[in-house]
């Protein structure tokens, strides 16, 4: 029996040891892990750079009960042709000058149409909504009327 103590003794001594050891390093570790107090921080806002030629104004009628797919068509007078599309883009053939093509949106008046050209060496051009077959411009030179229209 003696032998066994002799080894039973060193191990248990040895797991002793080991035991404390974990101890020790258990008590150090919170210390050194220990968290700092959360702060708060302002949430980072992402900046999104708008496409080249992405307007960020509303669609034509979308802040009122205009409806841009009634209003679609030509329009004309003796010297000017302006096509609109539902979609907000529209064409126009002068005989003055070469045509061109753009966008158009409704004002935010709902009374105001404005013509945004493609090319932006040309002017914006404003007509007033007379009805849904007669524009008016906002100068008050020019009429344009629906094309087929009894006017």
């Amino acid at each position: 029996m003696r032998t066994s103590a002799k080894i039973l003794l060193p191990a248990i001594a040895l797991l002793a040891l080991s035991a404390c050891k974990r101890e020790d390093n258990a008590a150090v570790a919170p210390a050194a892990t220990a968290a700092a107090p959360a702060t708060m921080q302002a949430p980072v806002t992402a900046t999104v750079a708008t496409a080249p030629g992405v307007s960020e104004s509303p669609a034509p009628g979308e802040h009122t009960t205009f409806d841009a797919k009634a209003f679609a068509g030509a329009f004309s007078d003796a010297n000017m042709d302006v096509t609109f599309a539902a979609d907000g883009t529209y064409t126009l053939d002068s005989q003055a000058a070469a045509g061109s093509a753009g966008t158009w949106t409704l004002e935010p008046d709902a009374r105001h149409i404005r013509l945004d050209p493609n090319a932006k060496a040309e002017d914006d051009r404003v007509y007033e909504l007379v009805d849904n077959d007669q524009l008016k411009a906002a100068n008050g030179t020019q009429v344009l009327r629906r094309k087929g229209s009894a006017r």
